[in-house]
């Protein structure tokens, strides 16, 4: 689809994308260990975690930057370059999330009795990680099948935002759990649980908005 735009060659950007996205699902899949980490109360492994986080979150930024600098450099049509731009800045919030989530939840350590009284949440919110992580990957697939398969990424891209209305439902039902639990725990742990619940659904907003760009460029492209 990409080469179909534009009759100028556009590996740099494909590739450069595609690097991005790979660290930015790195960003994703390390919430896996921060939850398992909090779930066992081992506050060093969240804290450890949660920089190795915010080191690949960086990593991915050096690249979306390394994706601009070849846009304004390359001969591409404005408006092409317009949209890998946004959609470069739409994926890379993802890792500006997962960020935002695990220094969230590592920002303090709350009491051990705490965490045993929200042993149903941590369930569901196990849950979400699972589903977020996943949400990404889709979402990576769909910029892989960009430049191969127009129909597949498109199909791709709706399966995102189908995706991201169970992992809403999935976010309603852990506040429920930790608002059942609010008298039994401290209110900065209340909202330090709660914010992190949001910035996790966060994330998987921001893959949305993602594939929201993808099926726009390849609606705007009449493949």
């Amino acid at each position: 689809m990409w080469r179909r735009i534009s009759s100028f060659p556009l590996r740099g950007v494909e590739e450069r994308l595609r690097a991005h996205m790979k660290l930015v699902l790195m960003t994703t899949e390390l919430l896996r260990d921060l939850i398992e980490g909090c779930i066992n109360y081992n506050w060093s492994v969240v804290q450890s975690v949660a920089e190795r986080i915010a080191m690949t979150e960086r990593e991915a930024d050096d690249v979306k930057r390394s994706v601009e600098v070849h846009l304004y450099s390359g001969a591409l049509f404005v408006g092409l370059k317009e949209d890998f731009l946004r959609l470069a800045e739409a994926i890379d919030q993802i890792a500006d999330k997962a960020k935002d989530a695990s220094r969230a939840l590592a920002s303090r350590q709350p009491e051990k009795a705490e965490m045993e009284e929200l042993v149903e949440c941590h369930a569901k919110v196990r849950e979400i990680v699972s589903g977020t992580v996943e949400i990404v990957k889709i979402l990576e697939r769909s910029v892989e099948m960009m430049s191969k398969d127009t129909k597949a990424s498109l199909q791709l891209a709706h399966e995102v935002e189908k995706f991201e209305e169970k992992l809403d439902d999935l976010k309603l039902e852990a506040l429920r759990y930790l608002t059942k639990r609010e008298k039994s725990i401290s209110t900065l742990t209340y909202l330090q649980a709660r914010d992190f619940i949001f910035l996790l659904d966060m994330v998987a907003d921001a893959a949305e908005e993602a594939s929201d760009v993808i099926t726009a460029m390849i609606v705007k492209s009449g493949a």
